[in-house]
Formats: C-alpha cells, sequence, structure tokens
C-alpha cells in the first residue's frame, strides 16, 4: 500500500468545492507546491511549472468525492497524462484518465476508471508513440 498523500486541507477543499463531480489529480511538486487538477489543460500548466522551476513531482493521487487513490511514482524518469475513452462497438464508453509511469523509455499506463477510480486496464508502451505535450520529466534522472 501507498503512503497516503497528505495535503493542504483548506486549499484542497476550496478546489473539490469548486467542482464536486470532477475526478481530481491531487499533484504535490518536489518543491512543496500543490496543484488540484481536472483536465489536460491542468496538467500541460503542471508541466509549465516544473519545467520554469526546475522541479518535478514528488507526490500524485486521484481523487472522485472521499475515494483517493494514490500513486507510486517511486523511482520513475517521468510521468504521463492523458483523458482517454474506452469504446465498446454498440456498448458504452468508459472514460478513463490514463497515467503513464516512465521508466527507462517503456511508459507504464493505467486506465482508470472515472469517477469509479478502478485501473481498467495497464499495458506498456514506448515513450516514442506518447504524446511528448503529455509528459512530465524529472530533470534530475533525465540529464
Amino acid at each position: 500500500m501507498h503512503n497516503q498523500h497528505k495535503v493542504n486541507l483548506a486549499e484542497w477543499k476550496k478546489a473539490l468545492f469548486s467542482d464536486k463531480s470532477a475526478t481530481w489529480l491531487i499533484i504535490t511538486l518536489k518543491n512543496g507546491e500543490e496543484h488540484y487538477i481536472k483536465n489536460s489543460d491542468g496538467w500541460h500548466h503542471v508541466k509549465e511549472i516544473c519545467e520554469d522551476k526546475d522541479t518535478f513531482i514528488g507526490m500524485l493521487s486521484l481523487q472522485f468525492k472521499s475515494h483517493r487513490e494514490t500513486i507510486d511514482i517511486s523511482d520513475v524518469d517521468g510521468l504521463y497524462f492523458s483523458k482517454s475513452i474506452i469504446g465498446i462497438l454498440g456498448g458504452d464508453s468508459k472514460q478513463t484518465y490514463t497515467i503513464g509511469k516512465i521508466k527507462n523509455g517503456v511508459v507504464h499506463k493505467s486506465m482508470w476508471l472515472i469517477p469509479e477510480l478502478i485501473v481498467e486496464k495497464e499495458y506498456d508502451d514506448d515513450e516514442s508513440s506518447c504524446f511528448a505535450e503529455s509528459i512530465i520529466y524529472d530533470k534530475e534522472k533525465t540529464n
């Protein structure tokens, strides 16, 4: 089991109450900054911050209402995030957040059903086949 991701409770409540129906990414950077995002635009903003301030993500969690899942991101070279859809011909589509942990050029992806926060599918992908704008690298490990 992963360590519980502790956050600034007042700031988290402010974000949560701004959109109670959202599935959130809770991010704590290694420099201590916290970010609460619910879409890929927010992820791209965090990427800009990491590049500008030469930092990386220290803790990452997914949360819907009171259900939180902390993602083990120890020993990664980078992280990938995208909002995805799993389509079934003649059936219902399932919305997911795809989180990839990059290690040695391989992206170990987990597709999390939202809002349920259950892993629907896991697979490995080559880093070169991922959207570059959706990858945040740990500069300490990639330089």
